[in-house]
């Protein structure tokens, strides 16, 4: 019995050390590459080595909804010192404020630093007037619901008083939801940071976009999301209770907006597809679909047709400036920089169009305001 005991730590022995060495040698590799990419958000962007480093931090949940952070910045975003993306807001001196209500479309995800759709729907307000006329807030937070910031309305309201509220909402973020946000209490704040974040982990991700073809991402893509599926079948088409707690919420924000005294206008959602699938869509599609698994790829075209025929109808039944983004603007892979999101030309368009809905909407409401 001793002599096999003797025999197999001989055998083990060696292999258990090697073994042992070669987790080492991995653990040191990846504790170097992580505190590489450290370094690099440190020297790059001025972001701490220590704690977690992510696009969530330019936000904190309060007792009223979700707010970005006064002057957070994450990578080339970054936040004004009232907590929106932009320049800072001007002491009041009799400008027409405009605010724009929306998503991570509105806040501005691919564009080039102030080439958003707020800047450019600013830009060309000033240069049809004169300069310092129109002032624009940007009050987009990605991944908000037009029913779920209702209070952000509210506040934003009181405190900057705007003259019109650009309403651009997203269809996708009702996927899988059955009943409306408005009324809904906001989220309950949730007290401490997060639990250790890989830093590494997107700088790979990174690296491989760069190296990998269109056709490989798409494939892996898929692979993740059949992963994400084993035990769930997929939706070909969004419920109609989604649609109908969006157009509750529609109704909601643009009763809201009424009544801090401002004017509605309300906008279409545009996508680099338009009305129908074509053939090259389906790597945007399944890159769009790794948002929302749970949702077959033409179901997508399919939800933005309904959504965009509840937006058209609910802006003709209150009576509020239409803003037909997904007519000028869909369709035209130009203005996209993925599925929906713009591209520093689909912006530029998209201000050129809202800057026409709001000047006609400012001349009706001078026009019907009673000279004393």
């Amino acid at each position: 019995m001793e002599f096999r005991m003797q025999r197999l730590r001989k055998f083990f022995s060696p292999r258990i050390r090697a073994a042992g060495l070669v987790l080492w040698l991995g653990l040191v590799v990846v504790a170097t590459l992580e505190a590489g990419a450290r370094l690099d958000d440190w020297f790059a962007y001025g972001a701490s080595p220590l704690g977690n480093y992510q696009f969530e931090g330019l936000f904190r949940q309060t007792g009223r909804g979700l707010r970005g952070i006064p002057n957070a910045r994450y990578v080339r975003w970054q936040l004004n010192g009232t907590g929106i993306r932009g320049p800072e807001v001007r002491a009041d001196a009799g400008q027409v404020r405009i605010l724009t209500y929306g998503a991570s479309e509105t806040f501005g995800i691919y564009e080039q630093t102030g080439k958003e759709y707020p800047r450019a729907l600013e830009s060309d307000l000033n240069r049809r007037t004169s300069a310092g006329t129109f002032e624009v807030l940007n009050a987009g937070i990605p991944g908000m619901r037009v029913g779920s910031g209702i209070e952000l309305l509210t506040d934003f309201g009181a405190q900057f008083r705007p003259a019109v509220v650009v309403i651009y909402p997203t269809p996708t973020h009702y996927i899988g939801v059955s009943r409306p946000y408005c009324g809904r209490p906001p989220r309950t704040p949730t007290g401490g940071a997060g639990g250790f974040e890989w830093r590494i982990t997107e700088k790979i991700k990174d690296r491989l976009k760069e190296v990998l073809s269109e056709d490989a991402w798409m494939y892996a893509r898929k692979a993740a999301i059949a992963w994400s599926l084993r035990s769930s079948k997929p939706m070909a088409a969004v419920d109609a209770s989604s649609l109908d707690a969006f157009e509750f919420d529609l109704h909601c924000a643009l009763r809201t907006v009424h009544e801090i005294g401002a004017t509605p206008v309300l906008a279409t959602h545009a996508n680099r597809f338009g009305d129908a699938r074509h053939p090259g869509d389906e790597a945007w599609l399944v890159g769009w679909r790794m948002q929302y698994p749970e949702l077959l790829e033409d179901g997508f075209i399919d939800l933005e047709n309904r959504a965009n025929a509840v937006i058209r109808r609910v802006a003709a039944q209150e009576g509020v400036a239409l803003a037909d983004a997904a007519t000028v603007l869909g369709g035209d892979t130009r203005y996209f920089a993925d599925h929906a999101h713009f591209s520093d030309e689909g912006a530029a368009r998209m201000g050129a169009l809202l800057a026409d809905v709001v000047l006609r909407v400012r001349a009706t409401s001078l026009a019907s305001t009673p000279t004393r």
